[in-house]
C-alpha cells in the first residue's frame, strides 16, 4: 500500500534537489573557471588568482603580481627569491639573476641550484657551458671548484672535457692522461691530444691520433682501422667506409650494425629504413638481425616502430596477428 507524501513536502524536496544541483553546478564552473585562470609559469610554478603555487603547494605569502619564473627551479618576487618554491635566504631580488646550466647570482652571491658559492665573485662570474663556471680567480665543475685550475686560461672543450694552460680536466676532475694544452675534442665522446686518441676519457687502444677521425652515430676511423664507440671494429675497411645511418654503416663487402656485422646483408643495395629497420634486396633487418618472413620488395617503415609489407604488420622487429 502507497503511502502519500503530502503537497508541501513534495515542493520542498523538488526545490531542494533544484537548489543542490544548481550548487554543484555553480562549484564545477568555479573549478573551471579558477582551472583556465590559472597560469602556468613553468617549471611546476603556477598563479591563481593571487595565489603562487609550486607543484601544487601554495607559496606562502609570495606577491603573485610581481612574481616571475627565471629558470631551472628560480623564480623571484618583489621580496623574496625562490629554488624549487621554497625561499633563498639572504638574496636580493632586485639584482637576482639566472645565469644558466643550474647557476644563478645577485650582487654579491652566486648560487647553484639555489646553493650559494663560496668566495665566488658575482660581479665576474661566467658561464662556460656544460656545468664548467668560472670567475677571475677559480674554476668550477657543477658548483664545485676545481682544483689547481688556472681560471685565466681555462676553458671548456666539450663532452665533459676542459683545459688550461698546463692541465686537462673532465667531469670537473684533473685529468693525467694526455696533456691540457693539446686536448682536442673530436665529438661523439672521443678526445685526442698529440699521441693518443679517448673515448669517454678511457684510452682507445690501437688508434692512430695523428690520422683519427669522428665520422658520426658511434663510428670513427683512423688510417688503419674502423672505431665504434672506442672499440675496434674487426675487419672494417677505413679507406672505402661509409655511414647509412641508424647505427647502420658499410664498406664494400660488410655491412654493419653498431659496429656489428650484419650477417648476409648485401653492402651495394642496402639502405636504412628507419626505427631500427633496414633492407636491401633480397631481406628485411631490424637492429642488425634479419627479419625472419618479412618481403624486401614491399617492406616500409611507417612510424613508432610500426613497419609492413604486402601481407603483414611488424611491431619492433615482431610480427603483429
Amino acid at each position: 500500500m502507497m503511502t502519500k507524501v503530502p503537497f508541501k513536502t513534495m515542493l520542498v524536496l523538488l526545490l531542494l534537489t533544484t537548489a543542490t544541483q544548481a550548487i554543484c553546478a555553480n562549484i564545477a564552473q568555479y573549478n573551471r573557471t579558477a582551472l583556465f585562470l590559472q597560469d602556468h609559469l613553468g617549471d611546476g610554478y603556477s598563479k591563481i588568482g593571487s595565489r603562487v603555487y609550486y607543484r601544487g603547494k601554495e607559496i606562502p605569502n609570495a606577491n603573485a603580481g610581481s612574481f616571475q619564473f627565471l629558470g631551472s627551479g628560480y623564480a623571484k618576487d618583489t621580496w623574496k627569491v625562490y629554488f624549487r618554491g621554497a625561499i633563498i635566504t639572504d638574496a636580493s631580488p632586485s639584482t637576482f639573476q639566472f645565469l644558466g646550466d643550474g647557476y644563478a647570482s645577485d650582487a654579491w652571491k652566486v648560487y647553484f641550484y639555489g646553493k650559494p658559492l663560496s668566495n665566488a665573485t658575482a660581479s665576474s662570474f661566467k658561464i662556460l657551458g656544460n656545468g664548467y663556471s668560472k670567475d677571475p680567480w677559480k674554476a668550477y665543475y657543477l658548483g664545485k671548484e676545481i682544483n689547481g685550475a688556472n681560471a685565466s686560461s681555462f676553458e671548456n672543450l666539450g663532452r665533459g672535457y676542459a683545459k688550461d694552460n698546463w692541465s686537462s680536466y673532465y667531469r670537473g676532475e684533473k685529468n693525467d692522461k694526455f696533456a691540457g694544452p693539446n686536448t682536442q675534442p673530436l665529438g661523439g665522446q672521443y678526445t685526442k691530444d698529440n699521441w693518443s686518441v679517448f673515448y669517454k676519457n678511457q684510452k682507445v687502444e690501437e688508434a692512430s691520433a695523428s690520422t683519427f677521425e669522428y665520422l658520426d652515430d658511434g663510428y670513427a676511423k683512423d688510417a688503419w682501422n674502423l672505431f665504434y664507440r672506442g672499440v675496434k671494429v674487426e675487419g672494417g675497411s677505413p679507406n672505402s667506409f661509409k655511414l647509412i645511418g641508424n647505427g647502420y654503416a658499410a664498406d664494400p663487402w660488410v655491412v654493419y650494425y653498431q659496429g656489428v656485422k650484419v650477417k648476409g646483408a648485401s653492402p651495394s643495395t642496402f639502405k636504412a629504413l628507419g626505427g631500427g629497420y633496414a633492407k636491401d634486396s633480397w631481406a628485411v633487418f631490424y637492429r642488425g638481425q634479419e627479419l625472419k618472413g618479412a618481403g624486401a620488395s614491399t617492406f616500409e617503415y611507417l612510424d613508432n616502430g610500426y613497419a609492413q609489407d604486402t601481407y603483414t604488420k611488424f611491431y619492433r622487429g615482431e610480427k603483429l596477428d
